[in-house]
């Protein structure tokens, strides 16, 4: 594996898990900072419905159709992708949008996949973090 190669094969990890990354960490702040605040103004039956079992499936199906998409916007596949969208759809995007869509799906797997876990880091015995003082209480 020459050197060129070894560097294309690191760009194309970096491209995968940079936003893949950022999803999950954005998705774990919200979910431990101000998911809580949330649910606590939602009060009553809403809250019960945002944290049900048939919202865990909807979610799942969510994250199926963000690697859908993902998987179809990769580079290696955008060529397929650009020629049945034109085919089927009589749509001629910009390949730079189907970057974007990439990332952009990439990116929405992650969060999503912060929302799958059954538990608060609260519930699970992990320290709280005050946001306000960023200390541990």
């Amino acid at each position: 594996m020459s050197r060129f190669e070894q560097i294309e094969a690191v760009r194309v990890v970096v491209e995968i898990v940079g936003p893949l990354a950022l999803g999950l960490i954005s998705g774990a702040l919200y979910k431990k900072f101000v998911f809580p605040r949330v649910l606590e103004r939602m009060k009553g039956g809403l809250a019960g419905m945002v944290t049900s079992p048939a919202n865990r499936l909807f979610q799942g199906l969510t994250i199926g159709m963000y690697l859908g998409v993902a998987a179809s916007c990769h580079a290696s596949n955008a060529p397929e992708t650009l020629a049945w969208l034109q085919t089927h759809l009589s749509v001629q995007p910009p390949p730079e949008a189907l970057r974007i869509a990439f990332f952009v799906a990439t990116f929405l797997c992650g969060y999503n996949l912060v929302g799958l876990s059954a538990s608060t880091p609260e519930e699970d015995g992990e320290f709280h973090v005050d946001p306000r003082t960023g200390r541990r209480s």
